[in-house]
């Protein structure tokens, strides 16, 4: 068994909109929050409110919101999740992902470091069981990644969390970064 498999045990739980996960939109507080313009005609991220120190890059989809919960479903203040608590990431979208048939096909990433840079999970693409049916197209515009640490080395509390949601089907894609730490 890999060292460091036996050191960081952590479950990943990804989920779009109609699957596990149904947020309202609620209003977001604006402590924390940012909003941000990027890419090439300054849309993709124009408007868009980011909250949590989440770094984030958009290209050919129109993001509005990027922010983390816990697993009770309320924004989160602080980054930071006691062992064995769900942290999810919120990315949702307006417009962007190619429909075929009312179908959208992505992909997703997400992989969870210290913050030494020791990797705790290397999730390369999650929803590559949906590659030929592809997802509800109305689901893709709210997708949620989340993981939960169960097993830390002592004084290990610092986490990076790099994740990536692509088009298999275009050239539109989400791609950022966030630190969290246990409590």
């Amino acid at each position: 068994m890999n060292l460091l498999k036996s050191c960081y045990i952590c479950v990943l739980i990804i989920s779009l909109a109609g699957c596990k996960v149904s947020c309202s939109s609620g209003n977001i507080e604006p402590d924390k929050t940012k909003t941000v313009t990027s890419g090439n005609n300054n849309t993709e991220l124009s408007g868009a409110i980011i909250k949590n120190d989440i770094d984030i890059e958009a290209s050919g989809v129109k993001i509005s919101q990027v922010y983390l919960m816990n697993e009770d479903r309320e924004f989160l203040k602080e980054n930071e999740a006691a062992m064995g608590e769900k942290i999810y990431l919120v990315i949702k979208a307006d417009t962007g992902w190619v429909k075929i048939n009312d179908r959208s096909f992505l992909g997703a990433s997400e992989r969870i470091m210290t913050a030494a840079g020791h990797v705790a999970v290397d999730a390369v693409d999650i929803f590559k069981d949906y590659d030929t049916e592809g997802l509800p197209a109305e689901d893709a515009h709210l997708i949620n990644l989340s993981a939960v640490i169960t097993q830390a080395d002592p004084g290990v509390k610092d986490f990076v969390v790099r994740f990536k949601v692509w088009d298999k089907k275009g050239k539109a894609e989400v791609k950022g970064s966030y630190k969290f730490k246990l409590k």
